[in-house]
């Protein structure tokens, strides 16, 4: 079975409170490794899925070294899903790899619902993605943000700037939930990422941040909001 390439990459989370965003811009772009705009700025939506029983949530937080993750990805407005990618992120120790298929759903039909665009989804995949779709087919929380991206000077580290991160929530629900909004707090996330072989240039720089990394998952910070509501 084909599976794709797996290109492993070490992806470091650092949230940033409002109040230290401008410190820690400047600490970048000032940094020898001269980081630039890598494209323009713009909207990400993620459907997340899950078990009925949300296993790949309690996977997480568990924090066992192998885990999995199932997300629809797609760009701009949110209504519109047109050209969007399945994904699914697998973590192994300290570095991932992520493989994806084009899919889309038709959030203007009428006629939607999640069962039968899901189902659609799955049915128009390849054979070696539905058996890593696995049983994660229930909608779970769509997370929107805007994204800033930079690249280092000799293009080896990206660096992402995620803010106004909001959820809508999809679970128990036939229709999709794209107008009752949830923010996730006050604070931007940055996302340092680079390819397995740049271990020790990603780790010199995070020696040199104003701010610790620490463990973050937008879709378990999604969950938990809504439990807390």
């Amino acid at each position: 079975m084909n599976l794709q390439q797996r290109d492993y990459r070490f992806e470091v989370k650092v949230p940033v409170p409002l109040n230290r965003l401008q410190e820690v811009y400047i600490w970048l772009m000032a940094h020898s490794m001269m980081f630039r705009e890598h494209f323009a700025p713009r909207d990400i939506n993620s459907l997340y899925l899950d078990t009925p029983f949300l296993a790949r949530f309690e996977e997480n937080l568990s924090g066992i070294s192998t885990r999995k993750k199932v997300r629809i990805r797609w760009y701009g407005e949110l209504h519109h899903a047109h050209q969007a990618k399945l994904e699914f992120k697998h973590r192994q120790g300290g570095k991932g790899f992520k493989v994806t298929f084009d899919t889309a759903l038709q959030f203007e039909n009428p006629d939607f619902s999640w069962l039968y665009a899901l189902k659609s989804a799955y049915q128009s995949l390849p054979v070696n993605a539905q058996y890593l779709w696995d049983t994660e087919h229930s909608p779970i929380i769509i997370c929107r943000y805007r994204r800033e991206y930079y690249i280092s000077g000799d293009e080896s580290i990206r660096a992402t700037f995620d803010s106004n991160i909001e959820s809508y929530d999809q679970r128990y629900r036939q229709q999709a939930n794209l107008t009752r909004a949830a923010a996730l707090g006050d604070y931007v996330l940055l996302e340092l990422k680079t390819n397995a072989d740049n271990e020790a240039a990603l780790s010199d720089l995070l020696a040199t941040c104003p701010l610790r990394p620490s463990r973050h998952s937008k879709y378990v910070n999604c969950i938990r909001h809504l439990m807390w509501q």
